[in-house]
């Protein structure tokens, strides 16, 4: 925890100490606020010193923290409170949900942990204590009330640190913009004033090493770095999208940094290693791409020549929209493709929620990136990253139609099919921009604390609202998550298909017995594997040609013992049993056929690719409630005989697209 040294006093101690207990865990991310605001700080003449405790264990706050002290000597505690809570139902959710990414339920409480910090701080010092930040200003009056500091600051605290010695003394304090101050035993808050983006660097020495003992060197500067480090180069956003706050925090005018300055910081960062950045932004592109192309050029620029590339990325909205030249000068630049996490693709439900594009800006941004990125990766031999469809089908203003509107656009495009796996966020988290509770969620708003529901909304504590149309067709929440959990892993990606386990699925289909009589008759069939209609999937042809192989050898005895033998995270194993159902059953074409036809999807076994999961569920939900009945119209349409390997195909069918028919599900996915 170096000290900056902008300043002779920085051999003696520090003006200002930075502290911040609101870090999240599942993406730790080192605070720009403590680069932004000790980079103002030096400005006026301030040194500054900064300390994260995220990585210190809460049982040794209180030591650790009573030796920063006694080492930077502060005038002032600055305390940045980034964030509330998570904005993710699944930190928050009473029961652990499906679906849900790798994160610790009930483990992320910034408000409360920066009210234990400040309790702590309270018996090791009497320094004045100065809260701000992101999530602070969203609810500064609150949070003047609950956590008492001594002073606080609304948005930017430029003026705040000019006037510093003024601020500390109480004196001439009401002329301070921004500045948030006791009164009696209240608060009284200062005229907001919103400020523009610096016009001079941020990053010092000092910063750097702070930010590379917080990550780790390897992360930030190694060869396989994994972490942007963040620029600022434009502020403010002219939008009023309903779940957003960035407007009321940082204003609604956008304002873009000199970029010079910006590439100061930029060439300051690449010069000591670092190799990928983050340009904050609310988007880019607000109005117009000139200053997404312009970042390019002058990043084309700084590359040139240079052994170790930087690569940037940014927020990126989908209109004004790009043409697919435009992508691949960005590519070339080192761009990155940002995350984007669209609320649906229903022209509808995308005006409600007041975003400044439509569905078809969002279509062809998800497309046209994702083409041109893939084939960018191949050009320069670059591996396939994995790839993640995140929709926000979970909004206030979703409906069964919405849902179903996204679901066939998802299908018609195969989109799904080319994604690793998906995340639907399920559920809004409500603020308050001084005029009511965002996006009409005052009916269903909930708000939740460390021991869990709240007897009333508390938007200073996590405070959330389901869907109100899904959660009356579905009957509760948490049968939201569990719908939402299946169009995941079945429509919006093949994460489904990449945890099946044929070997078990044989293994519930048939017997030991019967496998072998299979095995034996397959042995005694003509034709070979690689015919038309074998799934056009990498290794399946190669499967096929070893199960003949093996059954040609000795009936299959040994195929079949590796089969019983096997897990589930043998992928190999998984192939060849796959192709061994798929070889078998191809034994019985003409009654497959009828099975299949009888049931609504003619010619399914012939080409298996050609309907997408979403295809099938449809189709089967029309036609039947259960799988009992379908299983029924199968066994029927199967005719005389032993109905059993042209079922085995239909549980195949299921098996493969994930097929739940429940009423209740069709009702949303596939309404007529």
């Amino acid at each position: 925890m170096p000290v900056d040294d902008t300043t002779a006093r920085a051999q003696q101690g520090a003006d200002i100490l930075l502290l911040s207990a609101s870090n999240y865990p599942a993406l730790p991310i080192y605070p720009y606020a403590f680069v932004q605001v000790s980079a103002m700080a030096a400005r006026h003449g301030l040194t500054t010193a900064r300390f994260d405790l995220l990585h210190t264990p809460r049982a040794s706050w209180r030591s650790t923290l009573r030796d920063v002290l006694e080492r930077t000597a502060p005038r002032l505690i600055g305390i940045h409170l980034r964030q509330l809570d998570s904005t993710f139902i699944w930190n928050y959710a009473d029961y652990d949900l499906p679906g849900a990414p790798p994160v610790r339920r009930n483990s992320y409480w910034p408000f409360h942990d920066t009210q234990q910090l400040i309790g702590i701080l309270r018996e090791l010092t009497e320094c004045p204590i100065m809260l701000g930040g992101f999530g602070f200003t969203t609810r500064t009056p609150d949070l003047l009330e609950r956590l008492r500091p001594d002073f606080g600051v609304t948005g930017e605290p430029d003026e705040v640190f000019e006037h510093l010695d003024d601020v500390l003394a109480h004196r001439d304090v009401e002329r301070i913009a921004n500045l948030a101050r006791r009164s009696g035993s209240g608060y009284v808050l200062n005229p907001r004033v919103f400020l523009p983006p610096a016009d001079h660097t941020e990053y010092t020495e000092a910063v750097l090493r702070d930010l590379l003992d917080f990550y780790g060197p390897q992360r930030v500067t190694g060869p396989d770095s994994d972490v942007h480090v963040a620029v600022e180069v434009q502020r403010g956003c002219p939008y009023r999208c309903y779940f957003c706050t960035e407007p009321m925090v940082k204003g609604r005018r956008h304002r873009i940094r000199d970029l010079d300055v910006v590439m100061a910081d930029i060439t300051f960062l690449a010069d000591r290693g670092v190799s990928r950045v983050w340009l904050v932004c609310s988007e880019i592109n607000v109005g117009s791409n000139a200053l997404l192309f312009e970042m390019a050029a002058r990043m084309r620029k700084l590359n040139h020549g240079r052994t170790k590339p930087v690569s940037w990325t940014c927020y990126l909205l989908p209109n004004p929209p790009l043409e697919r030249s435009e992508i691949r000068a960005l590519l070339e630049s080192h761009f990155e493709p940002s995350w984007n996490q669209f609320a649906s693709y229903h022209d509808g439900n995308i005006k409600q929620t007041r975003v400044p594009y439509r569905a078809r800006h969002a279509v062809r941004a998800q497309v046209d990136w994702l083409e041109e990125d893939q084939a960018f990766r191949r050009a320069h031999g670059l591996p396939e990253p994995t790839r993640r469809l995140d929709m926000f089908l979970g909004n206030t203003y979703a409906t069964p139609e919405t849902v179903s509107a996204t679901l066939r656009t998802v299908s018609e495009l195969r989109l799904g099919e080319r994604f690793d796996d998906s995340l639907i966020t399920r559920a809004t988290r409500v603020f308050d921009l001084d005029d009511g509770l965002l996006g009409d969620t005052s009916a269903a708003a909930y708000s939740v604390g460390p021991d869990g529901l709240l007897d009333e909304v508390d938007l200073v504590h996590p405070t959330f609202s389901y869907p109100v149309a899904l959660v009356e067709a579905l009957g509760s929440r948490r049968a939201v998550d569990e719908f939402f959990a299946y169009v995941e892993k079945t429509f919006l990606s093949r994460a489904h298909r990449a945890r099946l386990d044929w070997a078990a699925f044989l293994a519930r289909h048939t017997d030991a017995e019967r496998l072998a009589q299979w095995c034996e008759r397959l042995r005694a069939s003509p034709g070979e594997p690689g015919e038309p209609g074998d799934p056009d999937e990498p290794g399946q042809d190669e499967a096929a040609r070893t199960v003949r192989a093996a059954i040609a050898a000795d009936g299959g005895t040994a195929l079949l013992q590796r089969l019983r033998d096997s897990t589930s995270a043998d992928e190999g194993t998984g192939r060849l049993a796959r192709a061994l159902v798929e070889l078998l059953v191809g034994t019985e074409p003409e009654r497959t056929h009828a099975v299949f036809a009888a049931i609504g999807l003619p010619g399914y076994w012939n080409d298996r690719t050609a309907r997408t999961a979403y295809d099938v569920c449809a189709v089967l939900a029309a036609r039947f409630t259960s799988v009992d009945d379908l299983l029924d119209a199968a066994r029927e349409a199967a005719g005389t005989g032993d109905p059993a390997l042209p079922l085995l195909a239909v549980e195949y069918c299921l098996y493969d697209n994930n097929v739940l028919l429940r009423p209740d599900y069709a009702r949303l996915l596939f309404p007529a």
